[in-house]
């Protein structure tokens, strides 16, 4: 809800569909659990760090860069 209401297009990644995908999650993040979430290469955190950027005003900053 956080990403769509500052309008940013972002992509859910199935990770738990038998694909491989949740080794390749684990290996760039180094966490199994979900979400992981990624802006371009950086990774954030889950959540709890993306609602953290938001309120330090580092998320706009972030997603501008």
């Amino acid at each position: 809800m956080l990403l769509t209401k500052k309008a940013v297009k972002f992509q859910d990644i199935i990770v738990t569909d038998g694909s491989g995908r949740q080794a390749e999650m684990l290996k760039r993040s180094g966490s199994h659990l979900v979400p992981q979430i990624f802006i371009g290469d950086t990774h954030v955190g889950g959540f709890e760090e993306l609602c953290a950027l938001d309120k330090s005003g580092e998320l706009d900053k972030l997603l501008a860069g």
